[in-house]
């Protein structure tokens, strides 16, 4: 069975409403020929007789009445459909999904920016999905978000430059190391350590191997919370993101590394069109906000 056109679906709709070809005509800016030819047409191809033209006014038969009724629903779904595209063509709807490597991005990157995002486009569904920096970057390049908060390397991605981060260690409160104004791999070498599993544990063991020490580890932990719960408990020394740190961490204390180690942080997106218009409108905004975070280099990376 052939689908029948707009033209068709609409010519029908309205000699239903109208009774005359001429009127019908009129309203769909087309000529009356044009009408009965469309109509004609359809029914020589469903081999179905769809209008009564021997009455006046014009009426439909059975089979006219079953395509209007579907023509109504297609004319609705159609005006919905214009509708949707319109808001997403306007920014007014749509949704953006953005890649965290965890809660130095959740917490003290996003929060400024998503704020500006959604006061200019406050329609738009955003969702966060967390994780280490390997699976962030596998669920960038597999589609699956639109955007990604990142640190080096991102040298095939179009990026933009938001915070530097820098590795700073966590002792005990009182502890005699925190009176010293910078630790050394030596000096946390000589202590139980805490290894942080979100994303800087070989940044973390390169410290230490190019002072020729290794980190007597003796815990593994994933989350910052649990890393500075066991610190504050005595129970050794860690190393983590300065900026994965919250405001209130009573019984610990940061103290600088010597050397420092720190780490570029970039917003990024793959190369080419985004998938939908809400991407492009969020990039905007990150680009225009200017946001930098204490501490970011102010060198800028261009974009790709």
């Amino acid at each position: 069975m052939p689908d029948p056109s707009l033209t068709v679906l609409r010519a029908l709709k309205s000699l239903r409403e109208t009774g005359s070809v001429s009127r019908t005509a009129d309203g769909l800016g087309l000529t009356q020929s044009a009408v009965s030819r469309a109509v004609a047409g359809y029914e020589q191809a469903t081999g179905l007789t769809l209008l009564r033209r021997e009455t006046r006014p014009l009426t439909l038969t059975e089979a006219g009445e079953v395509v209007v009724a579907h023509a109504t629903d297609i004319d609705r779904s159609l005006a919905a459909l214009s509708a949707e595209l319109a808001a997403l063509r306007q920014n007014r709807a749509g949704t953006l999904r953005i890649g965290s490597f965890g809660p130095t991005a959740s917490t003290r990157i996003l929060p400024d920016l998503l704020s500006r995002f959604r006061k200019a486009h406050p329609r738009i569904t955003v969702s966060i999905k967390e994780g280490p920096d390997d699976t962030t970057r596998e669920t960038l390049s597999k589609g699956l978000t639109d955007v990604a908060v990142l640190s080096d390397p991102v040298d095939d991605l179009d990026a933009l430059p938001i915070a530097t981060d820098r590795l700073v260690a966590l002792l005990p409160d009182g502890h005699p190391l925190t009176a010293r104004p910078a630790v050394s791999p030596g000096d946390l070498a000589a202590l139980p350590f805490i290894m942080t599993l979100a994303g800087n544990e070989p940044a973390i063991l390169d410290w230490f191997r190019a002072a020729g020490h290794r980190p007597d580890t003796r815990h593994r932990v994933q989350q910052t919370h649990s890393i500075l719960a066991l610190v504050g408990a005595g129970q050794g020394a860690a190393i983590v993101a300065s900026l994965s740190l919250p405001q209130d961490m009573a019984g610990v204390r940061t103290v600088p590394l010597t050397p420092g180690t720190e780490r570029q942080i970039y917003l990024v997106k793959k190369p080419g069109t985004p998938r939908s218009t809400a991407v492009t409108a969020f990039w905007d905004v990150a680009r225009g906000a200017g946001l930098r975070l204490p501490g970011a280099d102010d060198t800028a990376r261009p974009e790709r």
